[in-house]
């Protein structure tokens, strides 16, 4: 029977973001809520796996609730653990120190929420396990809480329960930062740690890990989310990451170097698509997709980018049955040409080239041109708006390709006839 499972940053009731209704997207209702169903399915493992203690290294809520429904919802999962036995030990993180109403929410008997005033222990004498947390007191915490961690109770297992930022770790506010060594330095035989959401075992002796979140919420949370499953083997800690995501967030790099046609991208995006629908096991999935290479289709696929999207997406239904969202689709490609030796030919490809280039040299251009962003950019901060922040030179880049590729198409037309 396993000692404890390890979660954290569940984010309780948090929407997905990036999910978009269009012709053969999946069904929306059907993952609504899915950070709830991942609670779902996380308290499932605990009783079908007979695990006696339930670990939770903070942000069980994702800031205020629109209602109680979100804390009801937790108070009902975790009074079936108690029903079944089950402890459960909670620090809250930088999202549950902003949500005013836990405060007023009553927990069962069998959950502990440490307290935020300064670090304590739970001792559970019949697991022969003692538990060292301490939770934030507000959202931002700057200070090294480890440090103030009480020492390990001799004869027991040693387990620290904190929300923190490992120092050196990048993409998470820095609250109650530490380091590997001063974790280690507490003689501890686990810490499980939460605020980063992706899985991470930091050190093996001791066990130091990072369980991630258990259901990503955006195209940055890729991946598979979930908990870690904790064993004692032979008097030896042993760690399990078990999936509990409902919806998995991924990222699909296709190279499409030398493609000729729309067909034969949509051809490689599926070379690309299919052994990653054959890892879901039946998950639904929110695909961002990145079109890399030089191809002589650049500049169309630049043109006419609504019409790549809606190939993809087309061939991402049929051959996942309608259980993949296209959240996106980057086009970084560049043309097949060399722009340096185009621009010094006596074509109008070339003239058109030698005009950009000079334009790009223009270093009074943006101002010439009236594209200074930053006021609008501060009035629109906080607003969820995000102006678009593109060089000068990757908009001319961006302009010439699609000029060049009309202005080709318009020669190859006047050519056939010509010739007719």
């Amino acid at each position: 029977m396993p000692l404890f499972i390890h979660a954290a940053d569940i984010h309780l009731d948090s929407p997905l973001k990036g999910l978009f209704h269009y012709e053969s997207a999946p069904d929306i209702e059907e993952i609504r809520g899915a950070t709830r169903q991942a609670l779902d399915n996380l308290v499932r493992l605990v009783l079908s796996e007979k695990v006696p203690l339930l670990i939770i290294a903070g942000d069980l809520y994702d800031g205020d609730w629109a209602d109680f429904n979100t804390g009801l919802h937790f108070v009902k999962q975790m009074q079936r653990l108690g029903e079944a036995g089950v402890r459960v030990a909670v620090v809250r993180g930088n999202h549950d120190a902003a949500n005013t109403m836990t405060r007023s929410l009553e927990m069962p008997e069998n959950v502990k929420i440490f307290m935020a005033r300064k670090p304590e222990t739970w001792i559970l004498e019949e697991a022969g396990i003692a538990i060292h947390g301490q939770s934030f007191a507000t959202q931002a915490i700057t200070e090294n809480l480890a440090i103030g961690y009480p020492e390990p109770v001799e004869g027991l297992l040693n387990v620290g329960v904190l929300h923190c930022l490992i120092s050196g770790a990048k993409g998470y506010m820095p609250y109650a930062p530490c380091t590997l060594d001063q974790l280690t330095a507490k003689g501890y035989d686990y810490w499980a740690l939460g605020h980063v959401h992706e899985y991470g075992v930091l050190r093996k002796h001791p066990l130091i890990v990072y369980s991630g979140c258990i259901q990503g919420r955006h195209i940055r949370e890729t991946g598979e989310k979930g908990c870690v499953l904790v064993d004692n083997d032979s008097g030896i800690l042993t760690e399990e990451f078990v999936p509990l995501d409902l919806l998995r967030w991924m990222k699909i790099t296709v190279d499409i170097s030398g493609a000729e046609s729309i067909r034969q991208v949509t051809e490689r995006f599926a070379d690309q698509l299919t052994p990653k629908m054959e890892t879901l096991d039946g998950r639904i999935c929110c695909a961002r997709v990145f079109l890399n290479g030089r191809c002589s289709i650049h500049g169309r696929l630049l043109t006419d980018s609504a019409m790549v999207t809606a190939n993809i997406r087309a061939v991402a239904a049929e051959i996942s049955h309608q259980k993949t969202w296209i959240e996106k689709v980057e086009v970084n490609t560049g043309p097949e040409f060399n722009p340096e030796n185009l621009a010094k030919s006596d074509t109008p490809q070339g003239e058109l080239l030698r005009y950009i280039q000079e334009l790009s040299s223009n270093p009074f251009l943006e101002q010439e041109l009236g594209l200074d962003f930053s006021q609008l950019k501060s009035k629109l901060t906080g607003s969820g708006v995000v102006v678009p922040d593109k060089s000068l030179k990757k908009m001319l880049s961006n302009a010439r390709d699609i000029l060049l590729t009309l202005l080709s198409e318009d020669i190859e037309e006047g050519g056939n006839e010509s010739r007719k």
